[in-house]
């Protein structure tokens, strides 16, 4: 699979979201073009996938660097700064969201096999294990892998979205970098956008001040850095510890395939807002285009009586005129990634 860095245009509404969702290789002057013409289509709110880290906290999230070329590593870099400043100078102390939680808070990664099967890795189980057990004069070794499965749930939401064992092989090596693993973190930072509103963001988010910096180095890479601060930095709304849990209640509902108030909420979400977002096919991971996938999965769903059986009648939620509008602006937004999969 060919890595494809892009634009997206999704959603039909009113609003308007910009989703950086990936690094920002792009020209600087190219990039600051593009943004300074969305922040012109009227009040934006910013999102951004990363975990914010201070100098001292290591390396920066993987959406803050790009470690493979060292311009296209001052590209990223220069590119946030004129984000962020642009940003500030338009709409002053106006936070911006981060949507991407830390990795030690992730519940799960997911393992592509080599026969396409998902083994869902439980991370909370791994951290939590206690001390190898002592028998006698034995020590009993510590069973990791205990807890983890196959992710039928996941396996369902692919086949009807036409991915199937086949083509996750080939999806595989686009993680061959994370040893074929992935933890999904695109699609968590999309349900975390839809709770970036007046109703839910006090709830899922808290307030970091940060100022952003440019580390620099004799014998590597520069590097971004967000130290904390108290004056002359930018506002950032951060994921809450204790929403965890419920986001990974949404992802499961979100690629359940009966209806429910997850999907309605991302409908909802694509009919009220357009989103702007920079994306990377394939570029280190499967996520990008599972988010999109998971959108168009808004739109399908059981919605039927149970029968005397129990089992849901055949009757699907229909979209409307408008729904199926935005369904094919998703689904025009996958034709090239469609294409090299089959």
């Amino acid at each position: 699979m060919d890595s494809q860095y892009t634009w997206l245009n999704l959603g039909k509404g009113e609003n308007n979201f910009m989703d950086i969702m990936a690094a920002p290789i792009h020209k600087p002057p190219v990039f600051l073009e593009e943004i300074s013409k969305t922040f012109g289509w009227s009040e934006i709110t910013l999102c951004i996938g990363g975990e914010l880290k201070s100098s001292e906290e290591g390396k920066p999230a993987s959406n803050f660097r790009y470690e493979k070329d060292e311009i296209l590593n001052e590209n990223v870099i220069e590119n946030y700064n004129q984000l962020f400043h642009l940003h500030q100078e338009i709409y002053k102390t106006k936070p911006i969201f981060v949507t991407t939680i830390p990795r030690n808070w992730r519940k799960y990664s997911w393992l592509i096999q080599e026969d396409g099967k998902l083994m869902r890795k439980d991370q909370d189980y791994r951290r939590n294990l206690g001390q190898p057990e002592v028998r006698g004069s034995m020590v009993a070794p510590s069973d990791e892998t205990a807890q983890d499965k196959l992710d039928e749930d996941l396996t369902r939401f692919l086949s009807c979205n036409c991915i199937e064992s086949e083509h996750l092989i080939k999806l595989r090596e686009c993680c061959k970098g994370a040893r074929y693993h992935t933890y999904l973190a695109d699609m968590f930072s999309f349900l975390y956008q839809l709770r970036c509103n007046i109703n839910d963001f006090s709830e899922v988010f808290y307030p970091e001040y940060r100022k952003i910096n440019v580390c620099s180095s004799d014998d590597s890479m520069n590097t971004l850095s967000f130290e904390k601060t108290m004056d002359k930095g930018c506002v950032f709304l951060c994921p809450k510890r204790e929403s965890v849990d419920d986001i990974y209640h949404d992802f499961q509902e979100a690629i359940s395939l009966n209806e429910n108030s997850t999907k309605e909420k991302i409908r909802n979400h694509l009919r009220e807002n357009k989103i702007h977002r920079w994306t990377d096919f394939s570029a280190n991971d499967t996520d990008d285009a599972f988010t999109i996938l998971m959108m168009i999965h808004a739109f399908n769903g059981l919605i039927g009586e149970k029968n005397e059986h129990g089992y849901m009648e055949g009757i699907y939620y229909k979209p409307t005129e408008e729904e199926n509008n935005i369904l094919d602006g998703l689904y025009s937004s996958l034709d090239n990634w469609r294409k090299q999969l089959n």
